[in-house]
């Protein structure tokens, strides 16, 4: 599966690159410093995944995601805040993501949600619910 990792902070990019690199079947095909290119990559990529920061230069990360899942619905996208609270989950969920994660969670964790998303599951016990718009 081709994983699109989108994310200003070249630590954490470089942590998924490294926690994905023994996945045999995770494979990163790129990287976005910010949310336009976010969007631009995962359009030209096609990526099966994209691990989204929620807090991104030039277009931040709801936004993108909101573009990556118009132009690729199948696309899941799991939206990566430092913070654990309910207004940035509830907007993930607008944005039409379909994971919001901390950015503390630990890698089995985040593997483990990655691969239920990809396999068509729900998640969590806190669901992100979308409102409407």
């Amino acid at each position: 599966m081709r994983v699109l990792i989108a994310d200003d902070d070249p630590g954490f990019r470089t942590f998924m690159r490294g926690a994905l690199k023994y996945e045999a079947d995770l494979s990163v095909v790129g990287e976005a410093m910010d949310g336009l290119e976010a969007v631009r990559k995962a359009n030209e990529l096609k990526p099966a995944l994209v691990f989204m920061d929620i807090d991104l230069p030039r277009t931040d990360g709801l936004e993108a995601t909101r573009q990556i899942k118009g132009s690729l619905p199948g696309t899941v996208v799991i939206v990566f805040s430092p913070l654990d609270c309910m207004v940035h989950r509830d907007a993930a969920a607008r944005s039409g993501a379909n994971a919001f994660l901390v950015k503390t969670t630990p890698i089995s964790k985040i593997l483990s949600t990655t691969r239920q998303l990809l396999q068509g599951e729900a998640v969590g016990s806190r669901p992100l619910v979308r409102e409407p718009v």
